[in-house]
This record gives C-alpha cells, sequence and structure tokens, in this order.
C-alpha cells in the first residue's frame, strides 16, 4: 500500500526528487569568511560553484536577472550568465566555463573561477579537495 502511494505520488510529480546534497564550500574573501552561515558556495561535479548575487555584492557589482539569465557588470567588465548553458558571454565573447549555471534554493550558482578570474579579476586559490576557496582582491595569496 505504502509502495503504491509513493509510485502514485512520483507519476504525478509530487514526490521531491532525491537529490545528492552538495558540499558547503568556505569561501573567504581576502581572508575574511564571506558568508558565516555557510552556503553561498558549494562544490558540484569537481567545480566550485557560488551564488551570483552575492558574488556580485561582494565585488560591488551591478546585476540585472531575467528569467535563467543574469548580467553582471563588475568595474568596466560585463559578463552573462545562463543556468544550463556552458558557455558565458564576457565582454561579448563567449567563454568555456568549467560546469553549467543552475539554481539552488532559487538563486543562481556560477562556476566561481570565471566570475573571480575572468570578470572580477581577482586571484582564486581552491584546496585539492575543493572545500575551501580563497578570493585575493587586495592581499597576497602568499602571505
Amino acid at each position: 500500500m505504502i509502495r503504491s502511494l509513493a509510485l502514485l505520488l512520483l507519476a504525478l510529480g509530487l514526490a521531491a526528487p532525491s537529490v545528492a546534497a552538495e558540499p558547503v564550500v568556505h569561501l573567504t574573501f581576502d581572508g575574511r569568511p564571506v558568508d558565516r552561515a555557510g552556503g553561498i558556495a558549494v562544490a558540484r561535479g569537481g567545480v566550485v560553484y557560488a551564488d551570483v548575487v552575492d558574488l556580485s555584492k561582494a565585488f560591488d557589482g551591478l546585476l540585472t536577472a531575467q528569467g535563467h539569465t543574469v548580467v553582471v557588470t563588475v568595474a568596466a567588465t560585463t559578463a552573462t550568465f545562463t543556468a544550463g548553458s556552458r558557455t558565458a558571454q564576457i565582454q561579448g565573447s563567449p567563454v568555456a566555463l568549467s560546469g553549467a549555471p543552475f539554481f539552488r534554493h532559487g538563486d543562481l550558482y556560477v562556476p566561481l573561477d570565471a566570475f573571480v578570474v575572468r570578470l572580477a579579476g581577482a586571484r582564486l586559490r581552491v584546496n585539492a579537495r575543493r572545500s575551501r576557496a580563497d578570493i585575493y582582491v587586495n592581499a597576497n595569496p602568499l602571505s
């Protein structure tokens, strides 16, 4: 009986799909934690992603969103990210991404390397386990 009900709910789309949790990545900006509660950055498929809104705020960027696409400007550089696409537009040129942006809890997550290095022009260091990522703008990563 319970199995039949579960199958019926799944068939009707009422049961939540089973999704493996993405491990949270500890993210710092010039040595300071970006998100003390955790969850701004996650690892998925060997790629570190971060919430595009929080990243835009950290870099004093301007963000506009329309559907599954966001346009972000940091300083004089503009990038367009689209959920599900492994290609972004940065300064009007296509750039291959390390992974496709995706929605998580209603927020768009973009590959951290593309945002930090390509868009913001900052330095990024990610540990081998993908559990920590450090963004450097005004700090020396060797110190």
